[in-house]
């Protein structure tokens, strides 16, 4: 499947459509997903859910629909503000 965008073709892959489709539902990967080495990190992020999981130190990412650890950060970090 293609279209054209400003005269411009482009293919539609399988991995397009889907990675498009992930994105939409809210479910692409964290950006840059890592061990937090700062103040801001999962634990306190606005979208961490504690009540989730078991474990404490595991919470539920409601921006990116994933459980994730407390001690861990991503680029989308959202404080209180």
């Amino acid at each position: 499947m293609s279209w054209e965008i400003q005269g411009e073709k482009e293919e539609m892959t399988h991995a397009a459509i889907t990675k498009a489709w992930n994105l939409l539902k809210g479910k692409e990967d964290a950006p840059n997903y890592r061990k937090a080495s700062g103040s801001k990190n999962c634990g306190n992020c606005k979208v961490w859910d504690a009540s989730a999981t078991k474990d404490p130190e595991t919470g539920y990412c409601k921006m990116y629909d994933f459980n994730c650890r407390a001690d861990h950060v991503c680029d989308a970090w959202v404080g209180d503000e």
